[in-house]
């Protein structure tokens, strides 16, 4: 952890490291290291010493409880971070910290409030340390459905890192030109200039722009709040006051101040362009009330795998489910239609040749979940399932949430059955014409009001709002099979082009393409699109390791799994990785029983595979695994035979004193401690001897 002298400090203050927390480093730096060699005890004692001697200082305690947490010692590191907060309330790091805490525990929103605050405390001149914040940030506010606000953020992670080419690469696949998501939703906004008629109010527009080149966001919009308060007719002021809040994750706020906004901007694509803005500020996690797309979503656990397989079958057959040819493996992952006759019926022709989406389908193990933007249509079919299943009236309830942006179309989309069909494109497209031209342009929204899209039209400020509604939609549409649709036919049908309306055309579908080579530089969106299947070894290793990075776990688990049930590669057999993560993974989400299968079935693999080279790893953990379960018995049988078959071996030692204290067993603890003592005292191995030697003293301090 070596720390350049004249760098920024890690704990956040603003000094350089040579005039703040250097002294406390270099004891930080040993417990570190011996915890890298596997010396956790050790480099705990180390630690409390840094603490006894420093204790007045937030980043002895921080440090601590990295250390701590690192070891799963949740609570501990709590605690530790507790005592540093009374010292610093806005110690930096600490918040960081703990926001890193929240966000591995899967409270995204509890991992935002943190990190931001983080990076409000954190002197700009900490770039490293802000990066990471705004790293954290950007995870949250994609979560949260949220992109404009994750867009400035890994901006800023980019600002902070101009040298780091993987925040770089991130930014391009979620916000460059070829990102899935609507350019209103990755767009670059910028602040609007000083406005001609700014007069005296010059100076205090500028200083507000200059706060725009500090990483802390709050500044900027504090500058701007202050001019709408100066100047409630200052348009541009208004609209820089939104993307403050907008790129701060305050959607609500943001969306009060371009309503404002619209209302005093004359520019016609001004305005639209902030319309369309708004329309994605809407569809973020908690705007639900403000937003016109929704998605709904039921789950249940089955009993009977039989009705659920004769149900599948059954849609498969009448032709309502739509699958990709490749699946993950224990993962079936479908579309679920509602068949309707578009043309006219003729011998050997289905009775429907379109449907309309009801639902998507997930089956994982024994989860059956089913969501959609349409209500409607989920509902019906959630009744569907629950009298084909057997399920009681209240069991798997509707859930609403935030929709997912590329679901924003499927309203308009209908899907062709049969894929031969060579106007199966037109018929996309005329549908998406009927709807939009004859059904959407009377239904009320709330992003005009309450108002349909036909009245709105009509209004002066609901028709700049409307001009941003179709724009959002046409954007998301790009790509797509509703790509041939011209959304000018229904700009000329709600006036609001003039003209005469052109002729539908089919549009051809964007052609998809497949498995990159570099898989090592995509995020999460991305890796979840891969295709097991697809990809090769290497490919599959690479997003094993993108997932870990990005903390992805579900995904790692699915790439670590496709792993394991390869076929061995002559030039490499050693699978002990993955099924080390499997392992891990299962432990760290309470499913002892299934980490402890992941042990077996790896060491029989290694046996068959890999002639047994990896079998005292697979032992250790095994070891580990019976820790975890509470079963002290088990454990110590595995280490002793552990240590029998390889008596030489020190650290095997160690870990088994290290278990048994774990478990309260301090008289087996002692044993292989003192054991293990002799050992090393043979070979002369002193760093071992220490180690163990603080290892017996823990265990006669448990006995008393």
């Amino acid at each position: 952890m070596a720390i350049d002298q004249y760098s920024s400090c890690p704990c956040g203050s603003g000094k350089k490291f040579k005039w703040c927390c250097q002294p406390i480093y270099a004891g930080i730096n040993r417990a570190f290291e011996q915890d890298a060699q596997g010396q956790h005890e050790a480099a705990m004692r180390v630690m409390e010493q840094v603490t006894a001697e420093h204790g007045g200082n937030p980043e002895a305690w921080g440090q601590k409880a990295k250390l701590l947490y690192a070891h799963g010692k949740l609570e501990e590191a709590e605690e530790a971070l507790e005592k540093a907060f009374a010292i610093n309330r806005n110690y930096p790091y600490g918040l960081l910290l703990k926001a890193v805490f929240r966000f591995q525990e899967g409270e995204v929103g509890g991992a935002l409030l943190l990190a931001r605050r983080a990076a409000e405390a954190y002197d700009p001149e900490a770039r490293d340390y802000l990066a990471e914040a705004y790293s954290v940030i950007y995870e949250c506010e994609m979560k949260m459905n949220r992109p404009v606000a994750a867009r400035a953020a890994l901006r800023l992670v980019v600002h902070c890192q101009p040298a780091a080419e993987e925040p770089r690469t991130l930014f391009e696949q979620v916000f460059g030109e070829k990102s899935r998501l609507p350019a209103a939703a990755r767009r670059e906004y910028a602040l609007a200039p000083v406005p001609a008629s700014a007069g005296v109010r010059r100076a205090a527009w500028d200083r507000a722009l200059q706060s725009g080149q500090s990483p802390r966001l709050s500044e900027l919009g504090r500058a701007f709040d202050d001019l709408t308060k100066e100047d409630a007719n200052d348009a541009p002021a208004w609209f820089n006051l939104a993307l403050a809040r907008a790129w701060m994750g305050d959607n609500a706020a943001a969306l009060e101040s371009l309503n404002r906004y619209l209302e005093l901007e004359a520019d016609e694509e001004k305005a639209t362009t902030a319309a369309a803005l708004t329309e994605v500020l809407r569809c973020a996690q908690g705007m639900e009330e403000s937003c016109d797309y929704h998605e709904y979503s039921f789950a249940f656990q089955f009993r009977d795998p039989q009705a659920v397989v004769a149900l599948i079958e059954e849609w498969q057959q009448a032709g309502r489910l739509m699958s990709p040819q490749q699946q993950e493996e224990g993962v079936l992952f479908a579309m679920i239609l509602e068949l309707t006759q578009v043309s006219l019926i003729t011998v050997g022709r289905p009775a429907a040749d379109v449907g309309r989406l009801a639902a998507y389908l997930m089956i994982a193990g024994a989860v059956f979940r089913m969501w959609g933007p349409n209500k409607e249509a989920l509902g019906r079919v959630r009744e569907e399932v629950r009298q084909r299943l057997g399920l009681a009236l209240g069991e798997a309830p509707e859930q609403p949430g935030p929709i997912q942006l590329h679901d924003i179309i499927t309203e308009a989309m209908v899907f062709p059955t049969n894929l031969r069909d060579a106007n199966a494109s037109a018929k996309v497209v005329e549908h998406a014409q009927r709807y939009y031209e004859e059904t959407w342009i009377n239904q009320p929204r709330r992003s005009l009001t309450g108002n349909t899209p036909i009245d709105a039209a009509g209004h002066a400020v609901l028709r700049k709002k409307l001009r941003g509604v179709v724009r959002f939609i046409q954007e998301s549409a790009v790509g797509t099979l509703l790509a041939g649709y011209d959304f000018d036919r229904l700009r000329h049908k709600l006036g609001l082009i003039e003209g005469a309306p052109s002729t539908p055309t089919v549009g051809a579908p964007a052609a998809t393409s497949g498995t990159t080579a570099d898989v090592s530089g995509m995020n999460a969106v991305e890796l979840a699109g891969l295709k097991v299947e697809s990809m090769t070894d290497e490919q599959l290793e690479q997003a094993l390791t993108a997932a870990q990075k990005l903390d992805a776990e579900d995904l790692a688990v699915s790439f670590a799994r496709g792993l394991t049930a390869r076929p061995p590669r002559h030039d490499k057999t050693d699978r002990f990785p993955y099924f080390a993560f499997l392992t891990q993974h299962a432990l760290k989400n309470g499913q002892p029983d299934a980490a402890l299968d992941y042990v077996n079935e790896g060491e029989r693999v290694d046996c068959e595979q890999n002639e047994g080279r990896r079998r005292n790893d697979y032992e250790l953990r095994r070891g580990q695994v019976h820790v975890k379960r509470g079963e002290a018995d088990a454990a110590a049988d595995v280490f002793q035979r552990l240590i029998e078959r390889v008596p030489d071996e020190l650290k095997y030692r160690g870990s088994a004193a290290e278990a048994m204290l774990t478990l309260k067993q301090a008289e087996r603890a002692l044993r292989f401690a003192e054991d293990g003592l002799a050992v090393a005292r043979q070979r002369g191995d002193r760093d071992s001897e220490q180690y163990l030697q603080e290892l017996a003293e823990a265990a006669k301090r448990h006995l008393g």
